[in-house]
């Protein structure tokens, strides 16, 4: 056996040798040609013509069988490459809108964000509504303790928002609460001061000069100032009410009011 593998071996490499252009699988043949008689190498050719004629009508046969499948075959193979083609097309097409859908997902994520921001904050102000209801409800509850006459409540309020706006300056909703207040305290400041311009006792006198100071509008020069320049103007209104017709009636008159109002002013 090892004998035999040993001869095959050294006629593989004579054949090598004597036909070096010869591929592998051309080899055995060339090694059975060495093995052949002469007249068997004279008919080698015209039995070679033999076996490629019937290979060749074998073909032939197969290819007449089967053309169905070698049309559907080409039919196929044109299909698939303009397919390809197609697919070639769309993929570029892709390519170049995917910049457009990266910067279409980064908007829609930093639009996500914004509404998600906006449903916290919703969140937010629904549990706090009743909050928010009494403090957009306090101008509104502030003019009605001004116009009831209700001044301690009207100031209480006051200072709350003032004192609120000085803890949140930036909140716009802080800001226009602040302003509605500011002039319905306007409001109480002309009230008040019209007061004083009215027929009061000096209790009632001290009590308003207290708001004014709640107020504070005033220096406390300027209140002094205000309180004069009022009960001037109420006790002026007064001298003119009396009868100018008899001197000496007016006179009486004058010097009675005097006595009886100057000390409350």
């Amino acid at each position: 056996m090892e004998s035999t593998l040993l001869n095959t071996d050294e006629n593989g490499e004579e054949v090598a040798g004597i036909l070096p252009l010869a591929s592998i699988s051309q080899q055995p043949y060339v090694s059975e040609l060495l093995s052949f008689t002469l007249d068997r190498l004279h008919k080698e050719p015209e039995l070679l013509r033999v076996d490629a004629e019937r290979i060749r009508r074998q073909m032939q046969e197969v290819a007449v069988a089967n053309y169905r499948s070698f049309i559907s075959a080409a039919d196929a193979l044109v299909s698939i490459r303009e397919e390809v083609s197609a697919i070639d097309e769309h993929l570029e097409s892709l390519i170049s809108e995917v910049p457009k859908l990266t910067s279409g997902c980064t908007e829609f994520i930093e639009s996500g964000e914004q509404i998600l921001e906006k449903k916290k904050m919703n969140q937010m102000l629904l549990a706090n509504h009743s909050t928010l209801l009494d403090l957009l409800e306090i101008p509104q509850l502030m003019d009605t303790c001004v116009r009831n006459g209700n001044y301690d409540e009207a100031l209480d309020l006051e200072a709350f928002v003032s004192k609120l706006c000085s803890m949140h300056p930036k909140i716009p909703v802080i800001q226009a609460l602040s302003e509605e207040v500011k002039q319905t305290t306007q409001s109480l400041l002309s009230q008040l001061l019209q007061k004083l311009r009215s027929n009061i006792q000096l209790p009632e006198c001290l009590r308003i000069i207290g708001y004014l100071r709640r107020i504070g509008v005033f220096s406390e020069y300027e209140m002094r100032l205000q309180f004069l320049r009022c009960r001037e103007a109420w006790l002026t209104g007064i001298l003119d009410d009396l009868d100018q017709r008899n001197p000496y009636e007016y006179l009486k008159g004058m010097v009675g009011c005097h006595r009886s109002h100057l000390f409350d002013v």
